[in-house]
């Protein structure tokens, strides 16, 4: 795994976590943009077998998310083709990274959740727009932006495995 490899990934990733963030959808053209650059980078290594089944094995983790109603579908394609751009060496760093990150924003979330609800934690008038929704998402069924923890996980893996 190139340097380039993570620099060409982190446009389309960033974009995943904002998008995720405003509006808890990961879009496809993120997805397959990271997929695309995997799968080149893969192709061009010499070594193809090793991303694609660390790509795989990534998909059928999400899917087990998915299906355990813990993340979207969304979460799910941008764990695999994440899976495919990092390196295989480092995929245990990318799902415990991954499983980490997740986890702390989730207990941040719940941990802002009761104070909402009580009232006692106010938003000022001239919040953003996003900070608001968010707001209202926590007082009603809160959802975690999974895309951030991706891509912490997908940072770690490519610090230990450049």
């Amino acid at each position: 795994m190139t340097t380039y490899t993570a620099i060409l990934v982190s446009a389309p990733m960033l974009a995943a976590c904002i998008i995720d963030v405003r509006r808890r959808i990961i879009p496809d053209i993120s997805v397959m943009a990271i997929a695309v650059i995997g799968v080149a980078t893969a192709l061009l290594s010499g070594a193809p077998a090793w991303p694609l089944a660390a790509g795989g094995i990534c998909a059928v983790g999400g899917l087990i998310a998915v299906y355990f109603g813990a993340w979207g579908w969304g979460d799910a394609k941008l764990l695999a083709a994440t899976g495919l751009a990092a390196p295989p060496e480092a995929l245990p760093m990318l799902l415990l990274s991954t499983t980490l990150a997740g986890g702390a924003i989730a207990g941040m979330l719940l941990l802002l959740r009761r104070p909402l609800l009580a009232g006692v934690l106010v938003l000022p008038a001239g919040a953003p727009r996003w900070l608001r929704a968010e707001a209202t998402r926590l007082r009603r069924a809160p959802s975690v932006p999974y895309a951030i923890a991706i891509a912490a996980g997908f940072a770690a893996a490519v610090s230990i495995g450049a």
